[in-house]
């Protein structure tokens, strides 16, 4: 096998070929593996961030519920007087307690660890009179803590979270409240028909305590140390479970806590049994403050059938390139042969004079035709240069007319607001209502403000705004958005549900510029509401760190998903007359004071509509006032 002048011994040819046909083929399969991993280990990522997100919230929902039972004067009571009354009275309260909050039970214990009342206390697996100062979350709560604990419960042999807290009077501790979380509503979350994860969540020893596949749970990974064993057995926290370790093998290990391991595949269906083995990528998160640890697995029979295919793709290709370099070298081979037959030296030489002479007559026929041919593009050149100052002049017509258009749209709802209050100023004074005439023009002086700050934007196709980013209320800023929204048409149908936190948050912005951001997204919420239904706005203000963040919802129908990605583009509407500029403005508006506005549609489990979220940073000034 030859390649120009590089010559091959015929053994050595195909030992070659294989062997690079062998190479391509495990390259491309381990390289498509390994990306196909990679992409797999980031999906991964994400959603054990959003599982153990979810698993933490639904934790800490069910923090405040001992410590609320736990301020009660009538439990104090108890404690430190114990009746017959006071424990029928607690018990009443327990189960109401209970019934509102959704947990599994809710118990009162003296200080030696026995309960005294209970949620529970007519069934037959009553906590009363039970002593629990075994547990971990009693002894936690009695020495002034927080307690909690997952276990296997003693009286139920039920599993659940355990949360307690202590109940303090006059300085000293006289007893714990306790709360019961059953988790099982989690793990049932976690069995969606079709699902191709496995999911589990370990306990601080490396106990399964959650798992999607039930023949999973109370299992370890690996044999626990002596001490651990100790721990459980005095805490009887899985009662008479042996703890097996689950069958599997590590077959690869990452730098971030991740692995490969073969586990025994689930049957589909609900039943525990498992048939046959599959190769599984793990991703862990720690969740919680007890050192949990949860883990989300995915198959790699995908990953596994895309690295195959990749390699047979490349054997295949390779196989033609063989090919292919056959009939290249077949083809060389001709044309030598055809080269050997040409005609002598002499002949050749009369022919190139012949050649030569054809050449020059066509060189000067090609110089004709290339002067012919510069002249055209001269003239081209020409036209060229007055099309792009054409061009020019109707992009200027355009941005004036975009410009025209979006001041028509800022402008529409203040003067209409200036002509409500002005009418009505005109009604006080003639009826001698001097301080409400007053009223009204001072918030007519305001909106006119707000009119010169809307055209004062037209600075900024040739500027920044330097006062984009100044200290406003964001509760004055909502109030004079409000006074405004009241006198549109239809403003009755409009219910406000607001809700602040104790002090007003000061954040950097334009203030007439918030406003005008607040009037556009809650005239849109009462515009996409049909006029038979009434609007439901809701107005939620949150602090996160150095940022504001504000939620405007509304009951509408929600956005269209095909208008999600374009809904802030200038001159895109979904009314049938709209300009398409009010939402593109307020981005305009927020993205100057350096903050975001966003949106999606709430699920139907939410309540449907729309929710634009604002996100703005706090003063600096106020933070540090606050820290004085």
């Amino acid at each position: 096998m030859a390649f120009g002048k590089w010559t091959l011994k015929p053994a050595l040819a195909p030992l070659l070929a294989v062997g690079s046909l062998v190479v391509l083929t495990w390259a491309s399969y381990a390289w498509v593996k390994q990306r196909q991993l990679d992409e797999l280990h980031r999906t991964l990522d994400s959603r054990a961030e959003l599982y153990a997100a979810s698993i933490g919230g639904a934790l800490n929902k069910y923090e405040f519920l001992p410590l609320a039972v736990a301020q009660s004067d009538a439990v104090a009571q108890l404690l430190e007087q114990p009746s017959a009354d006071k424990v029928t009275q607690i018990n009443a309260y327990l189960v109401d307690m209970n019934r509102r909050a959704g947990a599994f039970a809710v118990y009162v214990l003296d200080d030696k660890g026995t309960t005294l009342a209970s949620s529970n206390w007519q069934d037959r697996s009553s906590y009363v009179g039970v002593n629990y100062g075994f547990r971990p979350y009693f002894k936690d709560a009695i020495a002034g803590g927080i307690g909690r604990f997952y276990g296997i419960g003693a009286s139920t042999f039920e599993a659940g979270y355990f949360i307690s807290q202590p109940v303090q009077r006059n300085g000293r501790i006289i007893g714990i409240v306790a709360a019961k979380v059953n988790l099982d509503w989690i793990e049932q979350s976690w069995r969606t028909p079709g699902a191709g994860e496995q999911i589990w969540v370990k306990d601080a020893n490396g106990v399964l305590i959650l798992a999607t596949t039930p023949a999973f749970k109370f299992k370890t990974l690996a044999p626990l140390s002596p001490a651990a064993k100790n721990d459980i057995s005095a805490q009887r926290q899985f009662l008479q479970e042996n703890l097996p370790i689950l069958p599997h093998r590590l077959r690869r290990q990452f730098a971030d806590g991740a692995s490969v391991m073969t586990l025994e595949r689930p049957q589909t269906g609900d039943t525990p049994a498992l048939s046959g083995s599959a190769d599984y990528l793990a991703v862990n998160r720690a969740l919680g403050p007890l050192q949990w640890q949860i883990t989300v697995l995915a198959e790699l029979d995908q990953v596994n059938e895309a690295a195959s295919n990749a390699a047979i793709a490349a054997a295949l290709g390779w196989a033609l390139l063989l090919l292919a370099l056959m009939y290249a070298r077949q083809r060389r081979r001709r044309i030598d042969d055809k080269l050997n037959a040409q005609q002598t030296l002499a002949r050749a030489y009369e022919q190139l004079e012949i050649k030569v002479e054809q050449r020059t007559a066509d060189l000067v026929h090609a110089n004709g035709r290339l002067q012919a041919e510069v002249a055209e593009r001269e003239r081209a050149e020409q036209t060229l240069r007055y099309a792009q100052a054409e061009l020019v002049q109707s992009g200027k017509l355009a941005a004036i007319g975009q410009m025209a258009a979006g001041v028509t749209h800022e402008l529409n709802q203040p003067l209409a607001a200036l002509q409500t209050f002005s009418d009505n100023a005109k009604v006080f004074l003639a009826r001698g209502r001097i301080d409400d005439a007053l009223d009204n023009l001072s918030t007519i002086s305001d909106l006119v403000k707000r009119l010169g700050y809307v055209t004062s934007q037209l600075k900024g196709f040739a500027r920044r705004s330097d006062d984009a980013r100044k200290p406003v209320s964001v509760r004055q800023a909502f109030a004079q958005t409000m006074l405004q929204i009241r006198t549109r048409k239809n403003s009755q149908r409009l219910t406000l549900h607001e809700s602040w936190l104790e002090d007003d948050i000061i954040v950097l912005c334009n203030a007439i510029g918030l406003e005008q951001v607040f009037t556009n997204l809650i005239t849109n919420a009462m515009d996409a509401v049909p006029e038979s239904e009434p609007v439901q706005i809701w107005f939620q203000v949150r602090r996160e760190g150095s940022l504001a963040v504000l939620h405007i919802t509304d009951n509408g129908p929600g956005i269209p998903l095909a208008s999600l990605d374009k809904i802030f583009d200038p001159f895109y509407t979904t009314k049938e007359h709209g300009l398409g500029l009010g939402l593109s403005i307020s981005a305009g508006i927020l993205r100057a004071a350096g903050s975001a506005l966003a949106v999606r549609n709430r699920s139907a489990q939410e309540g449907g509509g729309a929710q634009f979220t604002i996100t703005l940073s706090c003063d600096p000034g106020e933070r540090d006032e606050g820290n004085i």
